[in-house]
């Protein structure tokens, strides 16, 4: 009865359902690249490794992901995002499955890497399915919509993983969520259409319904993605952005929190989960902004990172002289700053056409888990560098990495001027 009502809905009202079903899927992709923060100390204590050490294990899931998102943008433009999004997640249920059971550091590095590969093949075919499913002024929004459904993944993984790895431990965590992977691998596979021309032939007999066409990418095509400045510069914008803000939600603010504040777990997960709520309602926000307010791409890029700007600032030259009010503020701020990646992808995909929009898209979302894996494993350098005494590390040593992002996102603030403006205002 409820398959009939949703096979039968008009393409406009089912686009909703394949929102639906995309969501379900990316929510794990977030709480994946966050859960590190969480059980960093278990992780310490389990496998008696130093930060340096733990930034690599978290950023294994960094290392994969953005190594496989042009294959995994190739395979959106040619399979299909269908075939994609259910093939590759597969892997990341099994990849969960494995870190719980990981017996050593190098069996969780294989784990959090193959998570990584799984979770890999959901951002770009969605955004390959909005190019055909929703309009040009709907494009932002509908980005900024999925990225705040993932923010609920990453709330997920701060303050309730706590309680969930305080009463039943962290291993138990990881397989629970193996499980309800495996079953979104299905709810994929059956709900999302490539087109809404293909949903509307479902009804069809197989033998009358022609199967999408193989798509192939010309030489001159990739030359035209290369040869756009825009490209190699907002690369390095959510290589910076991005990388820095998962590099601070995904791990460091847990023990910075800890080493310099001297907060519980459960304060610091609270804390930690108002970057999470920022980007839940800044990532929708900032699409609907440059969509129907600012009638706008770039200047909206500009004032986002203006404001990004702001917390790394505070918390550079202020390290350890924040209250707890402070940095609930810093925390939300940084999230509602931090999303102008959704922007970002916007200018992208309006430069390119449709057949090469997958592609085009996967090699810029290689440059924010290259920026992720970069950030946490360098600022962990930079601690190490700087000292501290039992995994514990000094206001110091916090200072220096945060100086260090800071230097960087100032950088790409001059570099965001020179971006082309796309959105045609006449639409």
């Amino acid at each position: 009865m409820v398959k009939n009502i949703i096979f039968n809905l008009t393409a406009k009202k089912y686009r909703w359902v394949l929102l639906i079903a995309i969501a379900l899927v990316y929510f794990f992709v977030y709480f994946h690249r966050v859960s590190s923060a969480v059980i960093s100390k278990e992780l310490l204590d389990e496998f008696g490794i130093s930060a340096l050490s733990l930034g690599l294990l978290s950023s294994m899931y960094f290392y994969s992901y953005s190594l496989f998102q042009i294959p995994a943008g190739i395979m959106s433009d040619t399979l299909g995002p269908r075939k994609t999004i259910a093939f590759l997640t597969i892997f990341s249920a099994l990849g969960s499955f494995l870190f719980g059971i990981a017996i050593n550091f190098n069996m969780a590095l294989g784990a959090r890497l193959l998570i990584g590969l799984g979770v890999s093949g959901v951002w770009i075919p969605a955004l390959k399915l909005f190019t055909t499913w929703f309009s040009k002024r709907e494009y932002a929004t509908m980005t900024g919509v999925l990225l705040a459904v993932g923010n609920i993944g990453a709330i997920t993984a701060s303050y309730p993983l706590v309680v969930i790895i305080n009463n039943f431990g962290w291993r138990f965590a990881f397989y629970i969520i193996g499980a309800i992977t495996l079953f979104l691998v299905l709810i994929a596979w059956r709900f999302i259409s490539d087109s809404p021309e293909q949903y509307l032939n479902k009804g069809l007999k197989a033998k009358t319904v022609s199967g999408p066409k193989m798509q192939y990418i010309s030489k001159d095509l990739i030359k035209l993605i290369f040869k756009n400045k825009d490209v190699w510069i907002l690369s390095v914008w959510v290589f910076v952005v991005y990388g820095s803000l998962l590099s601070f939600q995904g791990l460091w603010a847990y023990p910075y929190f800890r080493d310099v504040f001297n907060l519980a777990e459960t304060t610091s997960g609270s804390i930690l989960m108002f970057v999470s709520i920022g980007m839940f309602l800044g990532s929708p926000f900032v699409g609907y902004f440059s969509d129907k307010v600012m009638k706008n791409r770039k200047k909206v890029l500009i004032i986002w990172l203006a404001a990004f700007i702001l917390p790394w600032a505070f918390i550079s030259f202020n390290t350890g002289g924040l209250s707890s009010n402070l940095l609930y503020l810093v925390s939300f701020w940084m999230g509602f700053f931090g999303c102008g990646n959704v922007v970002v992808f916007a200018i992208i995909k309006e430069q390119f056409p449709l057949e090469i929009t997958g592609t085009v898209l996967s090699i810029i979302n290689v440059f924010p888990f290259v920026g992720a894996a970069f950030f946490q494993t360098f600022l962990g350098y930079i601690l190490d560098f700087v000292g501290g005494v039992d995994g514990i590390y000094p206001v110091d040593a916090y200072s220096l990495a945060f100086k260090f992002v800071l230097a960087c996102v100032i950088v790409i603030f001059i570099m965001t001027f020179f971006v082309k403006e796309t959105l045609d205002i006449d639409l």
